[in-house]
């Protein structure tokens, strides 16, 4: 009788050690996810900082915004992902802060 006690005792302990470990996992990814999703918000409103950045510095240099975004690249060369981001930029007039928005590509992942 001894024998069949020591043995479910060891079972138990190690479905316990089992579960324990599967929900550890199971927290630490998560966490992974996550981190994830606030490091691609961060990179998103990172995006949108430094084309909005880009543009004031031109203004405060030659007076006038740039008329598309290609000329701010060129004027001011801010880099953004364009293959993780898409840039809309759009101008009313060259010395009214244009309508920045920069949204992350669907195929981003």
């Amino acid at each position: 009788m001894k024998k069949r006690y020591k043995t479910r005792g060891f079972w138990l302990s190690t479905a316990l050690g089992l579960l324990l470990f599967a929900g550890v996992a199971v927290w630490v990814l998560r966490g992974v996810r996550d981190a994830a999703a606030v490091s691609d918000r961060e990179g998103l409103r990172m995006a949108e900082r430094a084309v909005r950045q880009a543009a004031v510095s031109v203004y405060a240099l030659e007076g006038a915004y740039p008329a598309t975004y290609d000329d701010l690249k060129a004027r001011s060369g801010v880099a953004v992902d364009e293959d993780k981001y898409a840039v809309f930029y759009d101008i009313f007039a060259s010395n009214l802060m244009p309508e920045i928005t920069v949204l992350e590509r669907g195929g981003a992942s």
